[in-house]
């Protein structure tokens, strides 16, 4: 079955809360569909609403060619155009460097953490750890690191 078949088959079976999978090798691949307890019952009106959300998702885009225009690469036999994987996460993501939660906000009275530490005798302004041991004034930070040099 096509590539692109079986991601419509996957997408409705999504929409009726089936579970599904591909199987076989190649040009051979074809779906398999599973029953769950939250599988809706089929309805040709609910096949018909799951249908036209799934066509009218996106516009296709003509300047780009698929593979069936004859441009796929030697990169496993995608379609070539672009540059790389992935992209408009800039924001989202730590560079490396990055300090985790640097501007996160201190736990509020209501969270979970923040009382048990409270029940165990800690106290704001106060350090993690015994008391005749200082233990930790600042929390832990996580400095991120995304390539692999200087990693020993």
């Amino acid at each position: 079955m096509d590539k692109a078949d079986r991601k419509f088959v996957h997408e409705i079976a999504d929409a009726f809360k089936l579970k599904s999978k591909s199987a076989g090798l190649g040009n051979k691949r074809y779906p398999i569909l599973y029953r769950t307890s939250r599988t809706i019952a089929y309805g040709e009106r609910a096949y018909e609403t799951a249908a036209s959300k799934l066509s009218r998702r996106f516009l296709p885009r003509n300047d780009v060619g698929g593979r069936r225009a004859g441009n796929a690469s030697r990169r496993g036999g995608r379609a070539g155009g672009g540059g790389g994987p992935g992209g408009g996460f800039g924001a989202a993501s730590y560079r490396d460097g990055d300090i985790v939660g640097a501007s996160a906000p201190e736990l509020g009275v209501g969270n979970k953490g923040r009382a048990m530490l409270e029940k165990m005798g800690w106290s704001a302004g106060t350090a993690l750890g015994a008391l005749d041991n200082k233990g930790i004034l600042q929390p832990v930070s996580h400095v991120v690191k995304t390539t692999k040099a200087g990693l020993g």
